[in-house]
């Protein structure tokens, strides 16, 4: 189908209907930037597009990456591998540079909008999981943004003693600007955007919080399983980027802008945030520190699973978990010290077995309290609600538990693209969660929650939701001087790069 919009035609799909009985739209695909490998992002202008021209391209793009093989997962029954996370369906290019728009076609009208960052790991703006048709048909403009994700943006080039990095993050604000440009156009209004973003694109969308620039281009954050800031030091990371130029031959840019799209992803140990000077002009802890951001409405939380994930065998080794009861003590107390016994009697009762404690330590100090310390942070100035998500998708019996990345299934009702059978308390999940989660995009405001400033509580959803006071907040206290969390946090995010 084609749709006319102020700024051009629009290929479409219809893929539902809101709440008024409007048409809902599935715009995929409208370029937002250009931008040649490694060179920075450059704006596509409302300049340039005509009435009578195509903004969109038909079909989905992703950037390169790679392919899991869907068979493999048979035995792994890792949720992430799962054909629903994958964008199987979408071209690889290095120029998948797009917005993909989820709206009714009553575009004369000024409604909310949600523009959602994926996670930088691999990804789209349009695998299914993300597909947003049942968020427009709440009243919103629901918005995904695909960038350079990968060695293509994550990993920062020092060139004739120039620094060029943070372009995964530079692309996102472009598609930001392009947004808040032309948003308007299919209905959305851009005085009352909300960003929101999952695992590494809550980082993203953290740091795009924290920028001047960015901050202006949004009222409202969403924080899905995020985490604190964490920057390489520059030595470091020229000291990386020259190993892996010796390692693979290369002299330098140049060679590295000429290889294959195969061959690039090969590449492996260049992948750093750092002070670029362009993105990040100074470290984004500073900045959390002295109060330096922006008063708006946060909604920030994770689920109760974060790490059932890694609760495979490929993993234990790298990560130091054992299997062995006889060997428990012995790897507490070398990765946690003084606090080994009082984390091994606090979570005893909790955990199914002797890997499961470990994982739930770990999942304590890399996910949960990253959250406490940004709403903790945050609420000096900004009106904070917070969540723990104890929903289970019925997914492999509910093994993985409220995994990484349920929240989104939940809230953008797309459990009908993972192959399950559908509960009614999966249902009855799928509507608490989008009744609040819509609220807030509306009005930063979730009627009858509490907020986190006024009684330290956050919004448990389960079978029965309720206002409780953070998981284990004493113990996170207690240990977060220690510095556990920083090297945990920092060996995780090392391990997956």
């Amino acid at each position: 189908m084609i749709l006319q919009t102020k700024i051009g035609k629009v290929y479409t799909d219809i893929v539902g209907k809101d709440f008024q009985g409007n048409d809902v739209h599935s715009i995929l695909s409208v370029p937002y930037a250009r931008a040649e490998r490694f060179e920075y992002p450059e704006l596509i202008s409302r300049e340039e597009y005509s009435e009578d021209s195509f903004l969109n391209r038909e079909g989905s793009f992703c950037f390169p990456q790679k392919k899991y093989p869907l068979k493999l997962n048979i035995f792994m029954k890792h949720h992430m591998l799962r054909p629903e996370f994958q964008p199987l369906k979408d071209v690889q290019t290095e120029n998948a540079f797009v917005v993909n728009i989820w709206a009714s076609d009553k575009f004369t009208e000024k409604k909310p909008v949600v523009v959602f960052l994926h996670g930088g790991g691999e990804g789209s703006g349009t695998v299914p999981i993300y597909m947003m048709n049942h968020i427009a048909e709440q009243g919103v403009v629901a918005v995904t943004i695909t960038y350079r994700i990968g060695n293509f943006g994550y990993m920062p080039i020092f060139d004739n003693g120039e620094i060029r990095g943070s372009l995964a993050y530079l692309d996102q604000q472009t598609a930001l600007t392009w947004i808040q440009n032309n948003i308007s156009s299919f209905g959305g209004d851009n005085t009352n955007i909300t960003l929101m973003g999952h695992c590494g694109g809550a980082v993203a969308a953290l740091y795009h919080y924290l920028n001047s620039t960015s901050n202006k281009l949004f009222h409202k954050l969403i924080l899905c399983a995020g985490n604190i800031p964490i920057l390489s030091k520059i030595d470091f990371a020229k000291n990386q980027y020259k190993k892996l130029l010796a390692k693979n031959h290369l002299t330098g840019l140049k060679e590295l802008k000429k290889l294959s799209v195969k061959d690039l992803l090969k590449i492996k140990g260049g992948q750093n945030d750092i002070i670029d000077g362009k993105f990040f002009t100074e470290h984004p802890m500073n900045l959390l520190k002295r109060g330096e951001f922006p008063s708006m409405p946060v909604l920030i939380g994770a689920n109760k699973d974060e790490f059932s994930m890694i609760e495979l065998p490929m993993y234990y080794k790298t990560l130091g978990i054992t299997k062995k009861k006889e060997q428990l003590k012995e790897i507490l107390l070398k990765k946690y010290g003084e606090f080994a016994e009082i984390l091994k009697n606090e979570f005893k009762t909790e955990a199914t077995g002797v890997v499961d404690l470990q994982v739930l330590i770990m999942e304590l100090f890399v996910f949960h309290s990253s959250t406490l310390f940004l709403m903790e942070t945050l609420e000096k100035k900004c009106p904070i609600y917070g969540y723990r998500m104890n929903y289970v998708p019925n997914l492999y019996n509910g093994l993985r538990g409220s995994c990484h990345g349920a929240e989104l299934a939940f809230f953008f009702g797309t459990i009908d693209k993972m192959n399950i059978q559908i509960t009614d308390e999966n249902r009855r999940a799928v509507m608490s969660i989008q009744k609040d989660w819509t609220e807030f995009i509306k009005s930063g405001k979730i009627a009858d929650r509490p907020l986190f400033n006024e009684t330290d509580k956050i919004i448990q959803y389960d079978k029965d939701i309720k206002a409780v006071p953070f998981p284990h907040v004493d113990l996170i206290h207690r240990t977060q001087n220690s510095g556990i969390a920083d090297k945990l946090r920092k060996e995780y995010i090392s391990n997956r790069r």
